[in-house]
C-alpha cells in the first residue's frame, strides 16, 4: 500500500490530542499539523505546498475545508474522534484510531459527487420551505433540545403549502404541492434513509431531491414516527413523501420561500442544481466505497404518486394545511345528503321519540337501570343533533333551521309524554336513577363531548355501525328529558330545572364535540360562519356558570360527608357515630340525612344539640335528617 509522503493534519480544540499520534505515525509521511482556524485564515497563501489534507474538526468546520480542498483540488482524508459518532457512521470508520489514520493517509483516494445550487457547492443538504424537526439545524440556535422542539411543534401548526414547478434534466416537468423540497448530497445514514431506500450513492452521477407535503399536521406527525422511532427502512414510501432523482434540476415556487444552502441563507429562487462529478477526492474505508459504488446510468426516477397534482394544488396552496386530511368531495357530499335528509322531521322520528320517553320513564319510575339502557337504543334525538353541528361547520342555514326544528319538536315531544305519565301516576316518590338527573356538574359536560366526539366520527365513517353512536348519544339525552317532564307532571320546579339543564348540557357539550369533530376530520378547514361561532359561545357561557355552581355543590357535599364521617361527636355525654351521610341540595337550602349509630336513646334536646354541633362544624345553616342505630 503507497501513502503519502506529506500530509497537513488540520484539529480543532477537541481534536489536539491527536496530533502526536499523527506525526508519529508508521508509514513514513511528514505531518504538519495546523489549527483549523490558524488553516482557513492562511490556505490561500500555502496552496500549492497542500498535496493532502487529514481533517478531524466538527462538521462545522467540515464544510468550509471541503470548499477549499475542491477550489484547489486537494485531496482528504477524515480521522473522526470518538464523540463524533455521526462523523463515524457516515464514513463507516472503524472504532480503531489506528486504522483510521491508516486510511486517512494511505495514496488511495476516488472521487466523489456533490451538488452545486446556482454556482454554490452544498455538501450536506439545501431545503427550500419548511420541514419542522427534519433537516433544520435548530440545536444550534435554540438553547436545549426542548426549546427547540417547542418551537418546531408550533412550527406544525403554519405549516402551508405551496405550489412547486420543477423541471428535470431530460425535459419532464412536474408541477405539484408542498411543505419543503431537501436537496441531498446523499441520505446514507442520514434522518430520511430510515424511511426509505432511495438507491443512491456518492457516486451515481444524480442529485436526490424530497419533496414534503403532508395533507394535514396528523400525516406529518406519521412522517415524524418513521424517521425518529422506526428502525428499519421501509419499501415504499410515506405518503407525504415523494422524490425524484436526475443529473440536474431547476425548481421554481408559487410564492417567496425560505432557502437554505447547508447554513447560507438568504438564496434566491429559482434553484439550479447540477451534479459535480468527482468534485472532491477522499479517502475512505473499503466499507464507505461499497456502499458507494460507481454508477453511469443516467436513467431518472420519480416517485410522486403520493404528492397532490395539479388540480389538488389549488385546492391545497396557500392555506395551512388542517389538523387531519380534508375530506374528499366524493366523501362530503355523501355525508351531506345523509345529513340533509336526517334534518328534516318525520313521523317515525315522532314515533321513537314518545316510544324512547315513555321507556326511558317507565324505567326511571321503577329505578331499573336496565330499562333505561333500552330507552337509550330506541332514542332518535343524536341524528338532528350530528346534523346541525354540521350546518354549524359549514354555516348552512338550511341544515341549521331544520335540524334546530327537529330537536325543538323533540324535546316538546319528550316532555309532554313524560309529563303525562307523571299526571296519571301521581303517587310515586323521585327514585335514585331520578335524583342522579337533577344536579348537573362539569364533569356531565365533560361526558357529553365525549359523547358527541363518538357521533360525529361515527357518522364520518359509513363502515362504522350508527348504533354506536346511540349508544353514545342516547345516554346522555333521553333520561335527563323524561326526569324533567316528569317533574313537570308533579309541578316540582326544581326537578324541572335541574333535569333540562342537564339535558341542555348534554346537547352543547354534543354540538361542540361534533363541529369540533368535523374540523378536525377535514370537513371544513374553518368554521364558516361567524353566527354560528357567536351562537355556540353562548351556549357555552350559558351553561358554565350553572355547571360551575353545581360542580361546585358536589365538591362541597363531599367535603361535608367526609367530615362528618370522620367526625366524633359527644353530646350531653353520649358519643353518637356518623355510618353514613349524604347531602342534598334544594335551590340554596342543604338537606343532610344522617345514619347515627348510639349505645343511648336520644331526646329531642340531644338532636338539637347536635344540630348545633353540626352547623358550628361547618358555619352555616343545615336542615338535617337522621336516622338512629342503636349499637351495644
Amino acid at each position: 500500500m503507497k501513502y503519502f509522503t506529506k500530509v497537513h493534519f488540520i484539529y480543532d480544540d477537541d481534536s489536539v490530542a491527536l496530533i502526536q499520534d499523527m506525526e508519529s505515525n508508521e508509514f513514513d509521511t511528514n505531518v504538519v499539523s495546523i489549527h483549523v482556524d490558524e488553516f482557513i485564515d492562511s490556505v490561500s497563501l500555502k496552496y500549492q505546498e497542500i498535496e493532502h489534507l487529514v481533517v478531524s474538526v466538527s462538521q462545522k468546520d467540515i464544510n468550509p475545508i471541503l470548499s477549499i480542498a475542491h477550489k484547489y483540488n486537494i485531496s482528504v482524508g477524515i480521522v473522526p474522534i470518538a464523540s463524533r459518532k455521526e462523523q463515524l457512521k457516515n464514513l463507516y470508520c472503524s472504532t480503531k484510531l489506528k486504522e483510521n489514520i491508516d486510511i486517512a493517509l494511505r495514496d488511495d483516494t476516488k472521487g466523489i459527487d456533490l451538488v452545486e445550487i446556482n454556482g454554490e457547492l452544498i455538501y450536506s443538504q439545501g431545503i427550500i420551505g419548511t420541514v419542522p424537526l427534519v433537516g433544520d439545524k435548530l440545536k444550534s440556535v435554540r438553547s436545549s433540545f426542548f426549546k427547540t422542539l417547542i418551537y418546531s411543534v408550533k412550527k406544525f401548526f403554519s405549516i402551508e403549502l405551496q405550489k412547486f414547478e420543477i423541471t428535470t434534466k431530460n425535459g419532464q416537468k412536474i408541477t405539484t404541492a408542498g411543505s419543503a423540497i431537501i436537496i441531498l448530497n446523499h441520505t446514507k445514514n442520514g434522518f430520511l434513509s430510515k424511511i426509505f431506500k432511495f438507491n443512491q450513492s456518492m457516486r451515481d452521477g444524480k442529485i436526490t431531491i424530497i419533496i414534503i407535503s403532508p395533507y394535514s399536521v396528523f400525516e406529518y406527525f406519521e412522517l415524524l414516527a418513521s424517521i425518529f422511532i422506526s428502525s428499519k427502512e421501509k419499501k415504499s414510501l410515506p405518503k407525504a413523501m415523494g422524490y425524484l432523482q436526475s443529473e440536474s434540476f431547476i425548481i421554481n415556487a408559487s410564492s417567496s420561500q425560505r432557502v437554505r444552502l447547508d447554513d447560507k441563507k438568504g438564496i434566491k429562487l429559482p434553484l439550479e442544481c447540477k451534479v459535480v462529478p468527482e468534485a472532491i477526492k477522499i479517502n475512505a474505508s473499503e466499507e464507505f466505497w461499497s456502499k458507494n459504488e460507481k454508477i453511469t446510468s443516467t436513467k431518472e426516477t420519480i416517485k410522486i404518486s403520493n404528492l397532490p397534482d395539479s388540480g389538488e394544488s389549488v385546492k391545497y396552496m396557500s392555506n395551512h394545511i388542517p389538523f387531519f386530511k380534508s375530506a374528499s368531495e366524493e366523501r362530503f357530499k355523501e355525508l351531506f345528503q345523509i345529513l340533509r335528509v336526517d334534518s328534516k322531521l318525520d313521523r317515525i322520528f315522532l314515533v321513537l321519540m314518545v316510544l324512547s320517553t315513555l321507556l326511558a320513564s317507565f324505567g326511571l319510575f321503577a329505578n331499573s337501570t336496565a330499562v333505561i339502557i333500552g330507552a337509550m337504543l330506541v332514542a332518535p334525538l343524536m341524528i338532528p343533533i350530528v346534523s346541525v353541528s354540521m350546518g354549524f361547520l359549514r354555516g348552512d342555514t338550511n341544515i341549521i333551521s331544520d335540524s334546530l326544528m327537529k330537536i325543538g319538536v323533540g324535546v316538546l315531544v319528550a316532555l309532554i309524554s313524560s309529563a303525562t305519565l307523571a299526571f296519571f301516576l301521581p303517587n310515586f316518590e323521585l327514585t335514585s336513577e331520578m335524583r342522579s338527573r337533577i344536579n348537573p356538574t362539569l364533569l356531565d359536560l365533560a361526558v357529553a363531548i365525549f359523547s358527541g366526539i363518538a357521533a360525529a366520527y361515527s357518522k364520518s365513517f359509513k363502515q362504522i355501525s350508527q348504533n354506536l353512536a346511540g349508544v353514545a348519544i342516547a345516554v346522555a339525552l333521553v333520561p335527563p328529558l323524561a326526569v324533567a317532564g316528569i317533574g313537570l307532571g308533579y309541578g316540582e320546579l326544581y326537578t324541572f330545572l335541574g333535569a333540562f339543564l342537564l339535558f341542555f348540557t348534554n346537547l352543547v357539550g354534543i354540538i361542540i364535540a361534533a363541529v369540533t369533530t368535523f374540523w378536525l376530520l377535514g370537513f371544513s378547514n374553518v368554521v364558516k360562519s361567524k353566527k354560528s361561532v357567536a351562537f355556540i359561545l353562548v351556549l357555552i357561557l350559558g351553561v358554565s356558570y350553572p355547571l360551575y355552581i353545581s360542580y361546585d355543590n358536589m365538591i362541597s357535599k363531599y367535603q361535608i360527608s367526609k367530615k362528618l364521617k370522620e367526625y366524633r361527636f359527644l353530646v350531653n355525654n353520649k358519643y353518637i357515630i356518623v355510618d353514613n351521610a349524604t347531602v342534598i341540595f334544594y335551590g340554596d337550602t342543604k338537606v343532610v340525612n344522617l345514619d347515627l349509630a348510639v349505645r343511648e336513646s336520644l331526646n329531642r334536646d340531644d338532636f338539637e344539640e347536635l344540630k348545633l354541633d353540626i352547623e358550628r362544624l361547618f358555619d352555616e345553616k343545615l336542615f338535617i335528617k337522621t336516622q338512629v342505630k342503636y349499637i351495644s
